[in-house]
């Protein structure tokens, strides 16, 4: 995919994008590209979240474009490049910094009459309270009330070199201690009556995010922003709406931290995205069912396609419906028989590929490939009275052998591991079943 790197070389050598409204068009040329011009069944917060936050890391120009932002805004808030920052502020009348915290916007309104100004101080003020909520430690009075002229210094104190902790109470260091760094007692006084005016919104004594990601770090600027700012923009949808509807659907709570390992480990049992994909379309529900389909259509059936008795809900079409129950009851009677030992049958294990302590460590890796095949035969007779076979699932199984072999292989894993996660399932071939591993 180069359509992205493309992009991002356009924001950052490009920051003149006043409005956000291009992005709302192209965001909707993207998802029409994703769902090929049907209805999305994902919010597109979903698909632009984090995988190891339960999405599917779909880019979100916006918040890329955002981000290319601060890395721009860097050099402002830093204050070392004097040489950039004689180019962008040649026609300024103050500092830096007081326009950025102080709010000299409305004194000098020809400060956003620059395209490239405006763009940044735009961006600047949408995250400025969310960055620092109180007086920042890189923020410097001094550079703030000095008056703009080119080929100024580029070390200007800032409030975590001039202040000093007195007890639980901050306060400025004498005009002995910053004699060098002030011109005379006038502009001591001067940053002093500064300082008050600061203290009453408190000052942030310790590192704050912006500090962390952005300004002290030297590389990957760029992509920490994004993290940021993606975590902030998605934090509303941490609980998503299909978790709620499968604990109501099995009648319990699942814990946050199962899903959580979900996503960061119990995906990556494989490095089959087909696989993979079957466990989010489970997660978010994304078959279509009968129920969902009169809804939509108006139709007068919204019978199970299996049992034809009940409504055909998501969760009878994959659990409760008696013909199913007895698929899942043969998937359950062989995998005891290959593993050696019983467990409790839950849907949130079969289904969603959440064991936790439900599978011993080292029988998950088959555990998860023996439960992904009956899934996606499943999802094969979705629409139909059929159901898969047991010879059908002993045959996607040992398909999956091969392709447990060649993750092992991308991953370095050794033959080692792969024939000791697969050793229980071909002693089953040989001994419980009539066909032979390939």
């Amino acid at each position: 995919m180069n359509v992205l790197p493309r992009m991002l070389f356009l924001f950052q050598t490009l920051q003149i994008l006043d409005k956000m409204d291009c992005f709302k068009k192209w965001q909707k040329d993207i998802s029409k590209f994703v769902w090929q011009g049907k209805k999305p069944r994902i919010k597109f917060k979903n698909l632009t979240d984090a995988k190891d936050r339960g999405g599917f890391a779909l880019p979100d120009l916006r918040l890329y474009y955002e981000s290319a932002a601060f890395c721009w805004l860097k050099q402002w808030l830093l204050l070392e490049n004097t040489d950039i920052l004689d180019l962008e502020g040649f026609d300024n009348r103050f500092g830096w910094h007081a326009y950025i915290w102080y709010d000299k916007v409305k004194q000098h309104k020809g400060f956003k009459n620059h395209i490239v100004r405006k763009a940044l101080y735009n961006v600047w003020m949408r995250y400025k309270d969310l960055l620092e909520s109180k007086t920042p430690r890189w923020l410097s009075p001094m550079e703030a009330k000095e008056v703009k002229k080119l080929n100024m210094e580029s070390k200007w104190p800032k409030y975590c070199e001039i202040l000093e902790q007195d007890g639980e109470k901050v306060k400025l260091q004498s005009y002995e201690k910053l004699k060098s760094k002030v011109r005379d007692w006038l502009h001591y006084l001067q940053i002093n009556e500064t300082f008050k005016q600061d203290r009453k919104i408190g000052f942030q004594m310790e590192r704050s995010k912006l500090e962390t990601e952005l300004l002290e770090p030297n590389t990957k600027n760029l992509s920490r922003m994004y993290n940021l700012l993606l975590k902030w923009n998605t934090q509303d949808e941490t609980v998503k709406s299909a978790m709620i509807k499968w604990a109501q659907d099995i009648g319990h709570n699942i814990m946050f931290a199962d899903w959580e390992q979900l996503w960061t480990t119990g995906i990556k049992f494989t490095a089959c995205n087909a696989l993979r994909e079957n466990i989010m379309k489970m997660m978010y529900r994304w078959y279509m069912t009968p129920v969902k389909l009169a809804k939509i259509y108006h139709l007068p059936n919204n019978k199970c396609w299996k049992c034809n008795e009940t409504e055909g809900t998501f969760y009878h079409l994959w659990w409760t419906c008696p013909r199913i129950k007895a698929f899942w009851e043969m998937i359950y009677n062989e995998i005891k028989k290959v593993l050696k030992w019983t467990f409790p049958k839950k849907p949130e294990a079969f289904l969603l590929g959440i064991v936790g302590q439900l599978v011993r460590r080292k029988d998950r890796t088959f555990f998860m490939y023996a439960t992904t095949a009956a899934r996606i035969l499943l999802a094969k007779y979705w629409k139909t009275q059929q159901l898969p076979t047991l010879e059908e699932w002993q045959t996607k199984v040992i398909d999956y052998m091969g392709l447990a072999e060649l993750t092992g292989r991308i991953r370095d894993q050794g033959k080692e591991t792969v024939e000791e996660d697969w050793k229980k399932f071909k002693v089953y071939l040989r001994t419980c079943c009539k066909i032979q591993e390939c």
